[in-house]
């Protein structure tokens, strides 16, 4: 398999780069400043743990190769980082630069601690294995003519005691019948969208928190004397209170509605056909048990590309939507609302594609309801593929 030439000499420029910095830091060490050569191999191993982690998620695996784990990347990088941290403290005290020594030490420890909490949340679960689900070739371009390519892969989760007769029924199972690659899909239901992703917010929030509230705390601590007060360093801990105020909405939204989801009457839809199911929505029956509920059902096209400075852009481009105003309907516990679901789909336009995660074909349904406190707001990907994918399988 061939990766992308660019992503390749990026990274390889990152690794070099990490690699001269690393030699500087030995001649600061040789001429005796211990402060130069930790700053100096802090940032060269930084460079190299970011070259080396970009080999790892990047450039696409061999053959026979099994994929990378994540959560061990995540806890070499960071903790990696705080261990040298922690080690320039103990340099720094012997030094005789106490108040230097006790903030890095500190700073070190959330670095500790942030790889931890990310090891837990991108590991591999015990008792599961990765295996391949399908790959496709991404061409990308640039905003200033650059072009390159990559090969997305898609993994999931399967008991590791499988054997390898039974893995092969799977991956035939998905490649017959894609939208069966989704866990939710395959089990005839569709489930919104972030569902799972709540414990992932608070974990980014906890670590951008007590990251950037670290070093703007190092930074004024060593400063205050001085005057030269590095203020414009307060826009990551305002950042910090931002991701804070948007994880407890999410939080006080997922406790008062739960978790939504969608029955399809057929599964996939159909282009050409009808799509129809209900909503499950959470929405409590209690105080009005006829609300009027906004449904917005869209194709759209999502697409990445990367602008003059090399930093990528995913965009997307609506390609067809229709909405509608439901009055809503008890479910079968009579406590809360469900909503009717009935689209017409539009015959000529393109199927469900689920990888590229980031250049694909989607289709989505919006949903939303004015309530007391906080909306209801969820949106759903549901899959939609040709009438004859389904009578040739």
């Amino acid at each position: 398999k061939r990766s992308d030439p660019l992503v390749k000499s990026v990274l390889w420029f990152v690794i070099g780069l990490g690699i001269f910095i690393g030699l500087i830091s030995l001649l600061f060490l040789i001429d005796g400043n211990i402060g130069g050569f930790f700053g100096t191999a802090v940032a060269a191993a930084g460079f190299l743990g970011l070259g080396w982690a970009g080999q790892k998620l990047l450039i696409p695996l061999k053959d026979n190769q099994n994929p990378v784990d994540a959560g061990k990347i995540a806890l070499t990088i960071f903790g990696g980082a705080g261990i040298c941290m922690i080690l320039g403290s103990f340099l720094l005290f012997f030094d005789e630069e106490i108040e230097g020594a006790i903030g890095l030490f500190l700073f070190g420890s959330v670095f500790c601690l942030a790889g931890y909490i990310a090891f837990r949340i991108f590991r591999i679960p015990r008792g599961k294995k990765r295996i391949l689900v399908s790959e496709k070739l991404q061409k990308f371009s640039g905003n200033c003519g650059q072009r390159g390519q990559r090969r997305s892969q898609h993994y999931r989760y399967v008991d590791k005691n499988l054997s390898d007769s039974e893995i092969e029924k799977m991956q035939n199972k998905w490649s017959e019948k894609p939208w069966t690659q989704r866990k939710d899909w395959a089990e005839g239901k569709v489930i919104q969208e972030g569902a799972h992703s709540l414990g992932f917010l608070i974990g980014f929030t906890i670590l951008w928190n007590l990251i950037s509230w670290g070093i703007t705390a190092f930074a004024f601590i060593a400063e205050w004397e001085t005057g030269d007060i590095p203020w414009f360093i307060l826009i990551f801990p305002l950042v910090g209170i931002l991701l804070f105020i948007i994880t407890i909405r999410n939080w006080l939204r997922e406790k008062k509605f739960g978790i939504s989801s969608i029955k399809l009457d057929t599964l996939p839809a159909y282009l050409g056909d009808r799509l129809r199911g209900r909503i499950e929505t959470g929405v409590s029956a209690l105080e009005d048990p006829a609300r009027t509920f906004h449904i917005k059902f869209l194709c759209a096209r999502r697409t990445s590309s990367r602008d003059h400075d090399g930093k990528k852009m995913v965009t997307e481009k609506e390609l067809w939507s229709e909405d509608q105003d439901v009055y809503s309907q008890l479910s079968e516990s009579m406590k809360t609302l469900r909503v009717s679901l009935y689209f017409n789909v539009p015959p000529d336009l393109p199927p469900t594609e689920l990888i590229p995660e980031d250049d694909r074909i989607l289709w989505r349904i919006h949903v939303s309801c004015h309530v007391p406190g906080i909306d209801y707001a969820a949106q759903f990907e549901v899959p939609v593929y040709p009438v004859i994918l389904n009578r040739s399988t």
